[in-house]
């Protein structure tokens, strides 16, 4: 266990989900009591679905970086909803629910009608439920959340007897001098920070759980303002940094691992809380109802899991595998004959660089994806991977091409790269099955074409291409 740990840690964009993870779920923690407390619990699944829905936007509009588009959005939507819930005619938790709809509505039609994603349901179910977006983060990505969760936690720091004072009672904080309206201001913009960062770590339909879980699991033992919030702090993290240890290990969805240790942590806590009160609270039979399916879901995940380990195609058991060739719209490059001329002096040098052949689904998605992010980081590097045998077709050219596809542990995205087998096999009668799973080892290289777009694949000899099945 320590030495997989160790391997898996050596790779940068673990440690970067780590940090992540941790920031975040440390200032979502801070305004979570704050939510509980003011009945704005669901605040942050209406503003999730609002990011939703600017992210689409953004998709359609080919932005690079959407945090341009989606967080301006969603402070506004914030704000709307923290300044005018308690005097509209539509009050709160009415608000946030034709908001949340609507923005999750409008946000998928978009993204059906405009976008050009190849894959709409892998982006829409990683936007939804994180999949692997917290292992896919770019050393950018991390610094945008450390200045942020900096600003978040400095906020809250600096602020935190005012927001103390309108939590509790909004209008005796106004006849004592407070401008509840700017720190109600300063409330909606971290709430909306913490939601668009958050995204990245559980997706849109979960964030909801990171934040009020912690605060609620804390104020089953704990009665100040200032313990609940401590306490809260350090339970989100611990949940968190667990979640993403198991997930790393053990190939889990990320945000759903998350939650789950979120729902464990407020049982155990709602049990303590009880033996400490000695009173029978109204919420110990749903607890005990909870706590029974958590372990009935423990004993089947297994049993699933020691299933998958006993099959041969344990890596896509339950996706969907590629069964024919694939056309597909691409720019002009050169054909795998014209490639292989540039490899005849490849030699294997026996060395295998990145061995993603053992590790866990999440885990080579995230090394694939940034393959293909970071080409050139990664040239003359040779990597074993497992995964399924697909062929596509250039549309306009005509030529074929071969690639090795793996799924993601949701097993609603996909992501591959393509193979150049040196030699003299032909297609098809050398090839094995479409979608059969095949276990390659090969040399990282790159090609740019005329448009500035890369080319990425691996080139390897016959006997480093090997069919599983």
């Amino acid at each position: 266990m320590l030495q997989t740990l160790s391997l898996y840690f050596s790779y940068p964009f673990v440690r970067y989900a780590f940090i992540v993870g941790i920031l975040i779920s440390l200032c979502s923690s801070l305004l979570g009591v704050t939510l509980v407390l003011k009945r704005f619990s669901f605040i942050g699944d209406g503003l999730s679905h609002v990011a939703f829905g600017a992210i689409a936007i953004a998709s359609v509009l080919n932005l690079t970086n959407n945090m341009l588009l989606v967080l301006p959005i969603t402070i506004i939507a914030a704000i709307l909803l923290l300044r005018t819930g308690q005097n509209a005619k539509i009050k709160g938790d009415a608000a946030i629910a034709m908001i949340s709809v609507s923005s999750l509505a409008i946000g998928y039609l978009l993204m059906n009608i405009f976008s050009k994603s190849s894959n709409l349901t892998g982006d829409v179910c990683s936007t939804l439920f994180g999949s692997t977006s917290i292992l896919t983060l770019t050393p950018l990505h991390v610094w945008l959340c450390v200045i942020l969760s900096i600003l978040v936690i400095a906020a809250f720091i600096i602020f935190y007897n005012k927001i103390f004072a309108v939590t509790f009672d909004e209008t005796f904080a106004q006849a004592i001098g407070t401008h509840a309206s700017i720190f109600n201001l300063v409330i909606a913009i971290i709430i909306a920070i913490i939601i668009v960062l958050a995204m990245n770590l559980v997706g849109s339909l979960l964030i909801s759980a990171l934040v009020i879980f912690p605060a609620l699991s804390a104020m089953r033992i704990f009665k100040s303002f200032k313990s609940v919030t401590i306490c809260s702090a350090i339970i989100s993290v611990v949940c968190s940094a667990l979640g993403l240890l198991i997930s790393v290990v053990g190939g889990t969805p990320v945000g759903s691992t998350i939650v789950g240790i979120d729902l464990s942590c407020f049982l155990i806590f709602s049990l303590i809380g009880f033996l400490m009160t000695k009173r029978k609270p109204s919420f110990l039979p749903v607890s005990l109802i909870l706590i029974s399916l958590l372990l009935i879901g423990c004993s089947k995940n297994s049993a699933i899991t020691k299933a998958q380990e006993e099959q041969t195609i344990p890596l896509l058991a339950n996706s969907v595998i590629p069964t024919k060739e694939s056309v597909i719209q691409m720019p002009d490059i050169p054909s795998m004959d014209e490639i292989k001329a540039m490899h005849t002096d490849y030699i294997p040098s026996g060395i295998v660089d990145n061995d993603l052949s053992n590790m866990n689904a999440n885990m080579i998605f995230a090394e694939i994806f940034n393959l293909v992010l970071m080409p050139d980081e990664f040239i003359g590097r040779t990597f074993r991977m497992k995964g399924n045998f697909a062929v596509y077709v250039n549309e306009t050219s005509g030529n074929k091409y071969f690639s090795i596809i793996i799924p993601d542990a949701t097993q609603c995205c996909q992501q591959g790269i393509d193979i150049i087998c040196l030699g003299d096999m032909k297609y098809p009668e050398d090839f094995p099955k479409i979608g059969s799973e095949i276990m390659v080892t090969g040399q990282f290289n790159s090609i740019t074409t005329d448009e500035g777009l890369s080319f990425n694949y691996l080139v390897m000899s016959e006997e480093d291409f090997i069919p599983l099945h």
